[in-house]
């Protein structure tokens, strides 16, 4: 019967997994910033370039000294920054944020001091200058860092903005100077003896614009790659962690499980309590599925001289069913201490007690199957459902099926099963065997998923009927039972009992 779990268990990452993603984190960041800064460099050289046409087509030496100034302090604070993060990355936030703020007030500067020692305050409105503006916003986005690209932003919003602020008013003279200016916006590289023909407005801005898809696009794309690898990078440690979150939860509670398996194997009844007994022969064996099982079974001789036996199948197997079944057999030898000791009254104080503990103290669903029996005088009592009852018949030398589904219902199910209750004897000849077993045994199955069934059970039993101890009679049935399932993996727990009749 499928089972509800009371309780689901919720993976949680450890702290200190949860500074190792941070640190995989910052190591992405640590990647995009010297990157940022060693491509700075390039950046830093197109400016020289830049500066340098200019200054050979005719621009003032001192805007030319201006523009070297600023590509002096950003060349040495880049070596500074790649001296830095390669001795350490303890300053890696600063850096984040001071080399885009620096990067955008240079270029600000240059430009504000460009067009104010030309009177042209046009340049600050030119295209291509904000194509370079877009190149440093897109610098400032490989870090893969938001605060920094909204900082970037911010500071190119209100930097930029002074600026034309600043120059507006003189903006109302631009359509006379850009008259004035037109014949210098033509393309002059067919003309004779002209240098340095990309000076020219046009091709100028078109290169700016190429230039600017191409570096932008390249910049993105790193952007995508580092961000795909730390990300790959977290998702592995996320992985790694929670299986070796699962391996160790596997241990402990292997552990717990070993200590339960041997806890249940200290409350079975062993085999010298067994020998005792005169007037009956038995064996058992119970084999648990993943190490605790669920099946119950148990042999007492009671001080009047009767043999009790209880043999059940508690739904599902682990430590939850392992833990009902031992439940279930302190509650059984409970009832035998009463003065007035009836099989039928036993299993109604069973399934009261194991209700209650079930549903209210576990807050859980499993039940059993149980049937409990009694010897004396040559004569079996049974009552309870679980499996059919085989009873081989000595002298008869055939097997008898004895049907338990009129003997009871499933116990700690509901909270009164008074009235499903009946009791049936089984009278007993010399030599006469009575087998008891758990669905484990009939429904093992082969690699065709043929199960062993009841009917090569009872083959089983009969063949070897003539072994001279029910021990030799139940070790050759479990043989059987692994030889047709041929190692495959058993899925419930195997257990059967042997009990016959002393001459």
């Amino acid at each position: 019967m499928p089972q509800t779990p009371s309780n689901e268990i919720r993976f949680v990452l450890p702290e200190y997994y949860k500074k190792q993603l941070k640190e995989i984190a910052y190591q992405g960041e640590f990647r995009a910033e010297t990157f940022a800064t060693k491509f700075r460099f390039f950046f830093l050289g197109m400016i020289f370039i830049f500066s340098t046409l200019g200054l050979l087509s005719g621009r003032p030496v001192v805007e030319y000294y201006y523009q070297i100034s600023a590509i002096l302090i950003l060349l040495s604070y880049n070596f500074f920054v790649l001296y830095t993060l390669k001795k350490s990355g303890k300053y890696l936030n600063i850096f984040k944020f001071l080399s885009s703020f620096l990067e955008i007030s240079l270029l600000t500067f240059v430009i504000g001091y460009t067009a104010q020692a030309q009177k042209n305050p046009s340049l600050v409105y030119a295209a291509p200058m904000i194509y370079v503006f877009f190149i440093l916003i897109a610098l400032a986005s490989i870090r893969n860092n938001t605060k920094t690209i909204i900082f970037a932003v911010v500071v190119l919003i209100v930097e930029y903005a002074s600026l034309t602020i600043y120059f507006y008013p003189e903006m109302t003279d631009l359509n006379t100077k850009l008259i004035e200016l037109s014949p210098y916006l033509k393309p002059n590289f067919l003309e004779k003896n002209s240098n340095f023909f990309l000076v020219s407005a046009i091709p100028m801005g078109i290169f700016l614009i190429l230039m600017y898809m191409v570096v932008t696009g390249g910049l993105i794309l790193y952007a995508i790659v580092n961000t795909s690898r730390t990300t790959h990078e977290q998702a592995d440690l996320i992985f790694n962690t929670e299986k070796q979150a699962i391996l160790e939860e596997n241990m402990h509670l292997g552990m717990e499980l070993e200590v339960a398996r041997q806890i249940q194997a200290m409350v079975l009844p062993r085999n010298e309590e067994l020998k005792e007994i005169k007037e009956l022969e038995i064996s058992a064996r119970m084999d648990a599925a993943n190490e605790v099982g669920g099946d119950y079974y148990d042999v007492v001789h009671h001080e009047d001289g009767t043999v009790y036996i209880g043999i059940g199948d508690v739904t599902g197997h682990g430590l939850a069913s392992g833990v009902v079944m031992l439940m279930t057999q302190s509650a059984f030898i409970t009832t035998l201490r009463s003065k007035v000791i009836s099989l039928r009254e036993s299993l109604r104080s069973l399934n009261s007690i194991l209700f209650s503990n079930i549903h209210i103290r576990m807050n859980d669903i499993r039940n059993l199957t149980l049937s409990l029996f009694s010897y004396k005088n040559g004569v079996f009592t049974t009552v309870g459902q679980h499996e059919t009852i085989m009873v081989y018949r000595h002298t008869l030398k055939k097997t008898e099926i004895i049907d338990t589904v009129n003997n009871g219902m499933l116990v700690g199910l509901t909270e009164s099963i008074d009235e499903f209750i009946h009791e049936k004897p089984i009278p007993l000849e010399s030599k006469d065997i009575i087998l008891l077993y758990t669905d484990g045994a009939t429904e093992a199955e082969n690699q065709k998923r043929e199960q062993f069934g009841s009917h090569r059970l009872i083959e089983s039993l009969e063949r070897h009927i003539e072994l001279e101890t029910t021990d030799a009679i139940l070790d050759a049935i479990f043989k059987d039972i692994y030889v047709f399932i041929d190692g495959m993996e058993v899925y419930d727990d195997i257990t059967i009992m042997i009990m016959r009749k002393r001459e």
